[in-house]
């Protein structure tokens, strides 16, 4: 309901709703037993005659805002259905649309072929179905769920278009980037779990407090606008919500008093000890600080104007923020300060609960973004460790999307394969919605070898053809040498094929290569993910030409009964050499580059007893792809 308002209070001030005079006639979860159709009739009659009216009139358009809850929609479902629709041009804006809308059974569809729908997604469906002439746009900062949803999904998107921020946005990079200089853990050893039982308030909440109170006392000094919020966010529970809040009740009470004591006594002097110290790390990201005196003198007035409240469901919770009430908040909640909510003037957030294991929920959580750049460096946040480098890995993640999102715009979404750069320990969302098969691949530094290329005849014989174009083309570009020639890459075997090294390949051209080989296991296109880390590292590929792409003097390999090979690689020779000078030859694994992605490409003769059709046994082509340390990254791909 917290969100409902503050959006409807939005589109009221956006769209001049309390003005006398407006182009809108709002109804708001329109309801059957209130005769709203009737009046909605009355709206859509009357905007009919648009055509022919006298110069200068206004007809005014229906708004309908709706609480996305089951009953609801089936109002609203019912209400429109005894309304002519007939050339009625609707647009249904589903915010939050990842969230609830979705099928929750799709996973369960998928794995068994059955075609149940959940309860608010079904009652979507039926909402479109009443309106023959409407749009429906699906609006959320986190779309994974909806990118993830089945291909034929009545809700599955056509389309995607990026809403960026203003220049005022500060974001995941502003918080977790290298530095992360408003960032800080909070110990596992702090939180009030199991055993351990706290008996005060933990020295890192107490810490975010006071940085917080100087903050608001430098606004509330300069006389700036607006308001100075705080957010503790312990968990969705609400039985914990009441231990914070008395912590912090304590804690302003107490310092209340002391400040109050005359300047020189000793409890003012310990309270600016450890103020001061806060006082000197807000300096350091806000250098503008107004002196500490100054802000010490002014905390009287902020505690004054200081509502803390509990946002929740209990009786005791606060029902409904009303900012201008009072200037400086401290918000203790869960669900509610989750999704879509917005904290007014936001500064310090203090979450001291562990990590979601799905991506789009965390950042959900992540109430601290938003329009403040001007008070950028007031702002702190407290997590634990773990959560910090989930949000680390998301901001990377989220990043990804919004490129890849940009590269595909103006074409069907249909035809964009979803791959997202991913942590292996979060999930892109929650599983009961995924509608597509998908495939976590966790990816660490060293080779990655796709075992299973054999596909079909014709795959076999267009990846010959593409090697060969592609090798060819890089050979001609970018120039080629015996890769023996390199120290280290040691090869003085007798009638072998050489191994051909191709330096500074764009990864551009190499992801061309890798996306457009026909494979059997699409996991391996998981490879193509070299593209995902913009830096020196990437951008340029070493080729490798096993052989020179030549099959002279190969015997053949196995595969397994899954048509799988165990060993791409051929060892060092002879084997047991004791040093580099006993070796005729270093051996495939060795064959890379450090700090760069090195790429080998190769043919294979394979046995008869491989169960692969024998016009193409005697020379099937297959890679593999080696990953320094920050190139390789954790992704969830879609199979096709």
């Amino acid at each position: 309901m917290n969100l409902k308002g503050q959006s409807e209070k939005r589109l009221t001030i956006d769209l001049g709703l309390e003005d006398t005079q407006h182009d809108w006639r709002h109804f708001e979860n329109p309801d059957p037993a209130k005769n709203d159709h009737a009046e909605i009739d009355k709206v859509l009659r009357n905007w009919r005659t648009t055509l022919g009216s006298a110069s200068g009139t206004t007809k005014r358009s229906l708004l309908i805002t709706v609480l996305k809850h089951h009953q609801r929609l089936q109002n609203l479902v019912d209400v429109l259905a005894k309304v002519d629709l007939k050339g009625v041009p609707f647009l249904i804006i589903d915010d939050e649309s990842d969230q609830a809308s979705l099928n929750t059974k799709a996973r369960k569809n998928r794995k068994n072929g059955s075609y149940e729908s959940s309860t608010t997604y079904d009652r979507i469906l039926l909402l479109k179905s009443v309106i023959p002439h409407h749009t429906y746009i699906q609006y959320t900062a986190t779309p994974q769920a909806n990118l993830l949803i089945g291909i034929a999904d009545v809700l599955s998107p056509s389309f995607a278009e990026l809403v960026s921020p203003g220049e005022g946005y500060v974001g995941g990079k502003n918080f977790f980037n290298e530095d992360m200089p408003l960032c800080f853990d909070i110990p596992y050893e702090e939180l009030p779990i199991g055993d351990n039982m706290l008996t005060e308030a933990p020295a890192t909440l107490q810490e975010a407090l006071r940085l917080y109170l100087l903050g608001a006392a430098h606004h509330n000094i300069t006389r700036s606008k607006g308001n100075r919020s705080m957010m503790i966010h312990p968990s969705q529970k609400t039985a914990p919500h009441a231990d914070y809040k008395a912590w912090v009740d304590g804690l302003v009470e107490q310092w209340r008093d002391f400040i109050e004591q005359p300047k020189g006594s000793p409890v003012r002097i310990e309270l600016e000890g450890v103020f001061r110290t806060s006082y000197q790390d807000l300096q350091r990201t806000f250098p503008s600080l107004e002196a500490f005196d100054t802000l010490m003198d002014a905390l009287p007035d902020v505690l004054s104007d200081l509502k803390v409240a509990k946002v929740n469901s209990n009786a005791d919770g606060e029902r409904e923020v009303k900012w201008n009430t009072w200037p400086y908040w401290i918000l203790v909640g869960g669900q509610k300060l989750d999704r879509g909510f917005t904290v007014e003037g936001l500064t310090v957030t203090y979450m001291p609960r562990t990590a979601s294991s799905n991506a789009d929920t965390l950042q959900q959580r992540a109430r601290f973004f938003g329009y403040k750049k001007s008070y950028e460096g007031l702002c702190r946040v407290f997590l634990l460790h773990d959560v910090i480098e989930a949000f680390e890995s998301y901001v990377e993640s989220e990043e990804f999307i919004r490129q890849a999102l940009d590269t595909h715009r103006g074409k069907p979404l249909q035809d964009w394969k979803r791959d997202f750069i991913l942590h292996r320990a979060l999930n892109p969302t929650r599983p009961s919605v995924i509608g597509r098969r998908v495939e976590k691949v966790g990816m660490d530094e060293g080779w990655i070898v796709p075992r299973a290329l054999y596909k079909d005849v014709g795959a076999v014989s267009k990846n010959k053809i593409l090697f060969e174009l592609k090798a060819k083309q890089w050979k001609t570009t970018y120039g080629s040498r015996d890769a023996a020639q390199r120290p280290g890459f040691k090869d003085e075997r007798k009638g072998s094929p050489r191994n051909i090294l191709i330096e500074g390949v764009p990864v551009d051209e190499i992801l061309d290569l890798l996306l457009k080989v026909q494979i059997r296991n699409m996991a391996a296109t998981a490879l193509s993910l070299v593209k995902h880390k913009e830096d020196k590292q990437a951008a340029l590929v070493d080729v490798v030409l096993v052989g020179d792409l030549s099959t002279v003097g190969l015997t053949g390999r196995s595969l397994t009964a899954e048509g799988k090979i165990n060993n791409l690689f051929v060892g060092e020779s002879p084997k047991g050499a004791k040093s580099l000078a006993d070796l005729n030859y270093v051996g495939d694994r060795t064959l890379f580059t450090p700090k760069r992605v090195t790429l080998h490409l190769r043919f294979l003769k394979l046995k008869p007893d491989s169960h692969v059709d024998t016009r193409v046994s005697d020379c099937v082509p297959w890679f593999a792809i080696r990953l320094p340390s920050d190139v390789a990254k954790d992704c969830v791909i879609e199979e096709i």
